[in-house]
Order: C-alpha cells, then structure tokens, then sequence
C-alpha cells in the first residue's frame, strides 16, 4: 500500500514539474473577462512570417463583447496563452509563473497608457520559498493573482512566501498587504537563535558553577 502511494505521489510530482517546463507554444490566443463583457487576443503584429515567433513583433487588442475593437498596444509576448482581461476592459495583466530577478514577472497593458513592468526582485522572495523545477523557478502561490473585487484598478498578486502584493494599475505602485511576512520570518529565526543561545549559556553557567563546588 506504501509502495502504491509512493507511486503515485511520484508521478503527480512528474506531472506538475512538467506542465512548470512545458515549451511555449508561442500562438495567438483570446482571453476573455471574467463578466464576459470582454475579450482581447493577443497575436502577431506583423506579417513576417521569414522570422521565429518569439522574434516577432505581438499586438495586444481588446474587444467588447460584440466585437466592437476598444483598444490595442504591442506588447512582450511570453509565449504562453496566459494573462487577465479586467471586467471594464480597460487592464490586461500578465504575470509570469516563473521567476526571474533580473527581468519582468509582471506586466500590465491599459489603454493609452505606458505599460507597467515589475521584475522578480522588487517582490525580494527568499530563495528557499522558490520552487526548483527541472529548469525554473516557480514564485507564486495557488492563489495566484486577480483583480480586487469592487476595484478595477488593482491587481492581486500572492506569492510563494505567503505575501499578498497590491499592485496598482493606475500609477504602478506596488505594495505588500500587511506586514512582509520576509520580516516575520526573519524576527522568528533570530528569537530562536537567541533562546537557544541562552539556554546553552545558562547550561554552560550551571556546569561551570557545579565544578567549582
């Protein structure tokens, strides 16, 4: 029974690691509001078709819900179908379930608008709350992110090391909900170091005084 769990544990873990390194597909997709007022697709920009995808230039178009064109930018395609359509239209969001320090993890569309971009180290995650794929790391928690009920404007993003971020769409500003749980944890390894370190102190006290008697 044992060995049949282990079995199958192991093979979820496959599965999952998987999907983390799946490929990009690097093809046009359509993603649609959660009302469903709304729709984008995010396809080719050009007509080159000589070039790689990943080397082309990717436009970023949002429709109402009878295909009437609201508005459109380029934009960095990751290639993946992924990213968040907002219930009035006016934000698309994607973020990048792996993690890079050095480059945008996050990044937000919006009519007339400069497009937002956070990279990986802004969120300042603590290694050992990064997940090791085969060939990445993975940053965000199961929850990961969603616009705020009752405001447009923000965008909800929860990350592996039990932060809740709140971006806000409208000047970019980025901020943690809360207290940072990074200041937590690091308050709760220094009280254990201190206690253990008075406790052997306290211990080397005793020896020292029962020796003397």
């Amino acid at each position: 029974m044992k060995k049949a769990f282990l079995i199958v544990f192991l093979l979820l873990f496959i599965v999952v690691d998987g999907n983390a390194d799946s490929p990009p597909s690097w093809t046009p997709y359509k993603v649609e509001s959660e009302n469903g007022e709304f729709f984008s697709w995010v396809r080719f920009g050009d007509n080159d078709t000589a070039k790689s995808p990943w080397e082309r230039k990717w436009s970023l178009i949002v429709y109402t819900k009878d295909s009437t064109e609201l508005w459109q930018q380029k934009i960095k395609a990751m290639g993946y179908p992924e990213g968040i359509l907002s219930n009035d239209g006016m934000y698309f969001s994607y973020v990048n379930y792996w993690y890079y320090s050095n480059s945008p993890v996050v990044q937000v569309y919006s009519r007339l608008k400069k497009p937002i971009a956070i990279k990986g180290d802004k969120f300042d995650i603590p290694t050992q709350f990064l997940q090791q794929t085969s060939s990445h790391q993975l940053w965000l928690a199961d929850k990961g992110y969603y616009y705020a009920n009752g405001a447009e404007n923000q965008l909800i993003i929860n990350t592996s090391d039990s932060n809740t971020w709140l971006l806000d769409l409208e000047t970019g500003e980025l901020k943690v909900e809360g207290v940072n749980m990074n200041y937590v944890y690091a308050f709760l390894a220094s009280s254990i170091i201190i206690t253990l370190l008075f406790i052997l102190f306290r211990k080397k006290s005793k020896i020292t005084s029962a020796n003397k008697t």
